[in-house]
């Protein structure tokens, strides 16, 4: 009979413990002289209940001083990251997502060579896609944190002024300054010959600065003559606008983005380590 009311006392109180915390303390009680195969039916039951209480009670504190901290620094790291490394980015991807983040987003991810770019890949099937985008790459960096995405637009027919990617650019413009403010156009135009009638009343020619709209602006762009681009910048993230020009005369738009933070991150612990 005392073995039974033992063994009833020590389950009511292993049913008030945690599942896990239970298989262990049940396993330590057994290798114990508490319940084994040789118990001695004289021996005392209040000794017994005595060891058991003291066992679950030292088990119990180890579990609260231990394991529980553990918790609490894991939540707040994560609390912690997700404030400052992990934010939106464009085309619903992660800023500071590693390459295996970004995969189970549902990303899929080409490797591809770029210059001065470690961990770059073509982002296919993104969370979300902006139509008028026919290619996004990524950058992770050696640090395996995504910090770039530099997104292609779609080729577009133009006539030679230009006229259906300028009006891509100055929509595209004037969302990026909304989202980001800060804009800064740039616009290095190429010199053109004009004729001109001097102090003699003579008919000469002059090279002067093509406007922004003009008849050759396509081909300008083209061929590196003239340069376009907006930069936009808040204290997380900079992003610059370019329209561009391919070989075949089809105009389209980039949009460069870069984590100043990240980058900012970088760099002090660079400067921390010199």
């Amino acid at each position: 009979m005392p073995k039974i009311y033992l063994f009833s006392f020590l389950s009511c109180i292993l049913i008030s413990s945690n599942l896990q915390a239970q298989e262990n303390i049940f396993e330590e009680i057994m290798e114990t002289d508490v319940i084994k195969e040789d118990y001695n039916p004289e021996e005392d039951a209040e000794t017994a209940t005595a060891q058991a209480k003291k066992l679950l009670k030292t088990r119990s504190q180890n579990l609260r001083r231990q394991n529980f901290p553990k918790i609490r620094q894991r939540s707040s790291k994560m609390q912690s990251d997700n404030t400052s490394r992990y934010q939106p980015a464009p085309f619903g991807l992660v800023w500071g997502a590693s390459i295996i983040d970004t995969k189970n987003q549902g990303v899929l991810l080409s490797p591809i060579e770029e210059k001065d770019y470690v961990n770059s890949f073509v982002a296919k099937n993104l969370p979300k896609p902006i139509s008028e985008f026919e290619r996004v790459n990524i950058t992770f960096g050696d640090d395996n944190e995504l910090w770039r995405i530099i997104a292609y637009g779609n080729l577009m027919d133009d006539d030679a002024s230009c006229t259906t990617g300028l009006r891509q650019y100055q929509i595209y413009a004037a969302l990026l300054k909304k989202k980001y403010g800060n804009q800064q156009e740039n616009y290095t135009p190429a010199m053109i010959d004009v004729e001109e009638t001097d102090s003699k009343g003579q008919t000469i020619t002059v090279q002067k600065p093509a406007p922004l709209e003009n008849p050759n602006l396509c081909k300008q762009l083209e061929n590196g003559t003239a340069v376009l681009y907006s930069t936009f910048e808040n204290k997380d993230v900079g992003a610059a606008l370019a329209l561009n020009v391919d070989g075949s005369g089809k105009s389209y738009i980039v949009i460069d983005y870069k984590n100043l933070r990240i980058l900012r991150a970088r760099e002090h612990q660079t400067l921390d380590a010199l």
